[in-house]
């Protein structure tokens, strides 16, 4: 498992999303409290945010936990952004280490997280992978199944398909052929895409924008849960939810 979260609205710190709340990120990579798999996300991290008049967004990475991480935490404290997504790692069984295994994984202005597994990976896996073009395949970041669904939301992504429904096929093609835990996490710094497919989900209103995140990053009122086998689209208009 892991956990993940994303911010769009008026320009914030990091900080003020990912550390200072308290059940932040941070605290959620040795202290989960909605995480059912697993016990500790320190396998790694990543941090993407939004740059005004820049088309990629930037994005710091690490192989080990984010509390160990000095880079990160300064980052924190002075960036500002008006969109991010962050995410701390718990690997699947028999996935690749490393910082090109954790999220966010980038393409353009694209950032995407995967929080779950693929039960019995690889194995399980290979009618997912056989659906994609060889091209795409060659190019994924590490051998993970994140990194494959991530191919499979790019695939789609690229051929024109809207964000919120190239979540949704990929959890509905991937859940056909195997099990396992499917909370998808996307993001161009516009509009939050988001599946709950066997983990907890939620979002929150804030006084200039909205967080989506795997468990609440604090005890205020406001969080609403996403149903399971919900998908969640979220931009300056509004938080809607529906079945995939």
């Amino acid at each position: 498992m892991c956990r993940h979260l994303a911010y769009l609205g008026e320009p914030v710190r990091l900080g003020a999303v990912l550390t200072d709340p308290p059940h932040s990120l941070v605290v959620q990579s040795w202290r989960p409290r909605r995480q059912l798999h697993g016990v500790v996300n320190a396998d790694g991290f990543g941090v993407g945010w939004y740059v005004e008049g820049l088309a990629e967004p930037a994005r710091h990475r690490g192989s080990g936990p984010i509390w160990a991480d000095e880079t990160f935490a300064d980052l924190a404290r002075v960036i500002r952004t008006p969109a991010l997504l962050a995410a701390v790692r718990s690997a699947t069984a028999g996935t690749a280490p490393g910082p090109a295994a954790a999220a966010p994984f980038r393409a353009g202005r694209w950032l995407f997280s995967h929080n779950g597994a693929i039960d019995g990976w690889p194995t399980a896996a290979a009618e997912l992978a056989a659906c994609l073009p060889p091209q795409r395949l060659l190019t994924i970041e590490a051998r993970t199944d994140s990194s494959l669904l991530w191919a499979a939301v790019l695939d789609r992504l690229e051929a024109g398909v809207e964000p919120a429904e190239a979540l949704a096929d990929v959890v509905r093609q991937t859940s056909a052929s195997c099990s396992g835990r499917l909370n998808l996490l996307l993001t161009d710094g516009r509009t939050i895409a988001a599946t709950r497919h066997g983990a907890s989900l939620g979002w929150r209103a804030v006084p200039d924008g909205v967080v989506v995140a795997s468990e609440p990053y604090d005890d205020e009122p406001g969080w609403v849960d996403v149903p399971e086998g919900h998908l969640l689209t979220a931009n300056h208009d509004g938080v809607r939810t529906c079945p995939i």
